[in-house]
C-alpha cells in the first residue's frame, strides 16, 4: 500500500493538533517585526501574532520558506516511508512560497511530488 505525505506551509493556519492528527507536515513561513524574526509555529503562533498586531498596531512583513526548507520537508517525508507527496501552498499571487516548493521539487526528479497553488490563504488554504 502506498503512502502519500501531505505538506503545507504555515500560512494554512492549521492548529498544531489538527495538523498532527491528520499527519500534515507544516513548513514555517517567517514573520518580521522590524529587526525581530520569527518562524511560525516554532517561535510565534497565530494567537501571539494577532495579539502583537493588536497591541502595537503594526502589521509584520513575511518571507516565504526557502526551497531548502521544502527540500528538508520532502526528504523527511520520503525518509518516513512516503511514496509520494502532495504539497499545498499559499496563493502564488501573494507569496513566493509556491515557487520555493516548485524549486524544491526539482531536487527529486524521480519522485512523485505534486505542488499545488491553493489560490487561497489562511484557513481557506487549510481547508
Amino acid at each position: 500500500m502506498s503512502k502519500t505525505a501531505i505538506i503545507t506551509d504555515t500560512d494554512a493556519s492549521l492548529p498544531a493538533d489538527i495538523a498532527a492528527a491528520n499527519d500534515i507536515h507544516l513548513v514555517p513561513i517567517t514573520i518580521h517585526f522590524g529587526d525581530e524574526t520569527y518562524l511560525t509555529d516554532k517561535d510565534i503562533n497565530d494567537e501571539q501574532l494577532f495579539n502583537r498586531v493588536d497591541q502595537e498596531g503594526v502589521l509584520p512583513t513575511t518571507s516565504a520558506p526557502s526551497p531548502g526548507a521544502f527540500v528538508e520537508a520532502f526528504q523527511a517525508a520520503f525518509d518516513n516511508g512516503a511514496d509520494g507527496i502532495i504539497c499545498i501552498n499559499v496563493s502564488s499571487e501573494i507569496s513566493a512560497t509556491y515557487a520555493a516548493a516548485m524549486n524544491a521539487r526539482e531536487m527529486f526528479p524521480t519522485k512523485d511530488i505534486s505542488v499545488i497553488d491553493s489560490k487561497s490563504l489562511s484557513l481557506g488554504q487549510g481547508f
